[in-house]
């Protein structure tokens, strides 16, 4: 059975891909509260949900050390940033999601609060205090308009595809900008495209949005991802013609960049660790897979991967690891 492990102040919230905040540089940050998700998307990058053959225990993030984290990184940044909250999993898991956005509000020099979501978990009243909270922008994850291929993509066969479609058009009555967001995975919803953007110039014909209404992204296959039995990643130049081709259809830009939502490129939290780097780490988490355990120095998380110890008798220790990654300050290493 899969373990749930509660972060609280002992646990930096930079460092990992599974939990915390991930700077990549820019005025956006990402956050990542929780990595419990219901569905098993059979495009998913990180191979998350409750069948999952990878992970073995999921993270969920204390609100007030959350919002300590944030806040500080904020002012770092300078203002202006976009609070995305994101998951590996399914950031709807988090039960204290509308505290967590009304908190985010408050804060000085976050100017847009954002949510990625697959939407199983919402309800109208979800939505109303999400909206009520101050949330600016959905990214809604639809795929398609047939209900079988929809439960097949999200690998749940009680996925309700008709309850999406409602909550969509619920969102698009609020306040709050919707944002359709499918993964195109090839010789499975390719033929949903035409579909999926006309759902999303209808769902916005009374509006003049400040953001992008959809946002067609491209399967891709991934180490740890999971990738459908037949199933063949394009390139980007066949991906990004494709979408050339229905920006003439549709008149309307479909080949999206960071400056269509206001992102932009500003300093960076600084990186503890440089590549091959040799370390003393403190073994504090098990891992989200098998052989690997979270370590902590220098106010940072390192997930140690290889690791062939039992945590339990090595949990507290000091142990050497080789720093292997540190783009966008997420760390990977290994003992040496």
């Amino acid at each position: 059975m899969r373990g749930i492990i509660g972060i609280n102040g002992d646990i930096p919230l930079i460092g990992t891909l599974m939990f915390g905040l991930i700077d990549r540089g820019t005025n956006l940050i990402q956050i990542r509260p929780t990595s419990v998700c219901p569905l098993n998307c059979i495009y998913c990058s990180t191979s998350s949900g409750p069948f999952s053959k990878y992970h073995i225990n999921d993270y969920i993030v204390d609100i007030d050390y959350l919002t300590e984290w944030i806040k500080s990184i904020v002012e770092y940044k300078g203002g202006n940033v976009e609070a995305n909250l994101d998951s590996v999993g399914e950031p709807l898991t988090y039960k204290n999601i509308v505290e967590l956005v009304r908190k985010l509000r408050e804060m000085k020099g976050i100017s847009v609060i954002s949510m990625q979501t697959n939407g199983v978990l919402l309800t109208k009243k979800l939505v109303d205090d999400l909206e009520g909270a101050g949330i600016d922008r959905i990214n809604l994850s639809i795929n398609t308009f047939d209900k079988e291929k929809a439960r097949y993509m999200s690998g749940q066969p009680w996925y309700n595809l008709d309850k999406i479609i409602d909550m969509a058009r619920y969102i698009s009555k609020t306040r709050i900008h919707l944002l359709i967001a499918p993964v195109i995975v090839p010789g499975i919803n390719d033929n949903d495209i035409d579909d999926l953007i006309r759902f999303a110039v209808e769902l916005n014909k009374n509006k003049n949005p400040k953001w992008p209404i959809i946002g067609i992204q491209k399967f891709e296959e991934y180490r740890f991802g999971r990738k459908p039995k037949g199933v063949k990643e394009i390139s980007y130049w066949k991906f990004y013609n494709q979408l050339k081709g229905l920006e003439k259809k549709y008149k309307m830009k479909l080949i999206l960049s960071k400056k269509d939502f206001g992102i932009y490129k500003v300093k960076e939290v600084p990186k503890k660790f440089n590549v091959y780097e040799k370390v003393r780490l403190k073994v504090m988490l098990p891992g989200w897979m098998k052989n690997q355990v979270i370590a902590v120095g220098r106010n940072r998380c390192v997930n140690v991967i290889n690791f062939k110890q039992d945590f339990e008798e090595m949990k507290g220790r000091m142990i050497n690891v080789k720093i292997l990654r540190n783009k966008d300050n997420i760390y990977v290493g290994e003992m040496y």
